[in-house]
């Protein structure tokens, strides 16, 4: 980040940068807030209980974002998992591809990412760190894999653990590949719906070598209001045949390696 940006003279000016921070990442933990800024919690907090109070953000247990609680709540986990099937399954084939063996491997929270899951072979004698409950289930049986699940508080929506118990889960662990879950693309980055996850998913970032963002061409056109991360942290993108050149170019040019992957129509929903 720009420290230049962050500078100020005085606590309001201070609150008009924090406002504007908060409204380009979506939602932000207190402690990331007292990173960014260099300051206290407690004066991050003091900001933002104002911010609160002015009605400028929405407060949340242990942060605050600038959505509405709607716009949080993200879509429901079984309507998502049977939309663009024949694509999703193309996507995770390919990233089944990148795993090598005896590796240490993430599965974020995503339907394309738990047919990843779902795929994996069982000869390679990988080690997957998860906090999708989906993921973890079909997992389960699967001789190849060691599954470490990280814990937390159970969202129905997404099907995801995420909390306090998650993000201290991840603080302590190394990670090859991440296979990153998006809601939706733009050329600010990848995003989501859903506050909660966004804080888990960075911090898998932080502690990922590489991260491999899995989602389908329809994503560009998605509507995910809470920012994860600028395409400078994403290694890879595997994408669907639906990608426009432009969109391809666009990715390129922030450094991003994009394999699209042609899509087979005839191809159901893996249950």
């Amino acid at each position: 980040m720009n420290e230049e940006r962050f500078r100020y003279t005085s606590a309001p000016e201070r609150r008009e940068r924090l406002l504007q921070y908060i409204a380009e990442q979506g939602y932000c933990t207190i402690a990331e807030l007292s990173k960014a800024f260099s300051v206290s919690e407690m004066t991050i907090r003091r900001d933002a209980q104002k911010l609160v109070e002015q009605e400028l953000v929405r407060g949340f247990r242990g942060g605050v974002g600038s959505l509405s609680k709607q716009d949080l709540t993200g879509s429901d986990y079984r309507f998502r998992d049977i939309a663009h099937a024949a694509a999703k399954h193309a996507i995770a084939s390919a990233a089944v591809g990148m795993v090598e063996s005896h590796s240490v491997v993430a599965i974020d929270a995503g339907t394309t990412a738990n047919q990843f899951a779902q795929l994996l072979p069982a000869d390679r004698d990988i080690k997957v760190i998860t906090n999708s409950f989906p993921a973890l289930a079909s997992l389960v049986g699967n001789p190849g894999v060691e599954v470490s699940c990280l814990g937390g508080t159970l969202h129905p929506e997404s099907l995801s653990f995420d909390g306090p118990a998650t993000l201290a889960g991840i603080e302590n662990i190394q990670i090859q590949t991440l296979f990153l879950a998006a809601s939706g693309m733009s050329d600010r980055g990848a995003f989501c719906a859903n506050g909660f996850d966004a804080i888990t998913k960075r911090a898998l970032i932080d502690v990922s070598e590489r991260v491999v963002l899995l989602a389908d061409s329809t994503k560009f056109d998605a509507h995910a209001m809470v920012r994860i991360c600028d395409w400078d942290v994403v290694d890879r993108l595997i994408v669907d045949d639906g990608i426009s050149d432009a969109q391809q170019h666009m990715l390129r040019q922030q450094g991003v390696q994009v394999e699209v992957v042609p899509v087979n129509e005839s191809v159901e929903a893996v249950s």
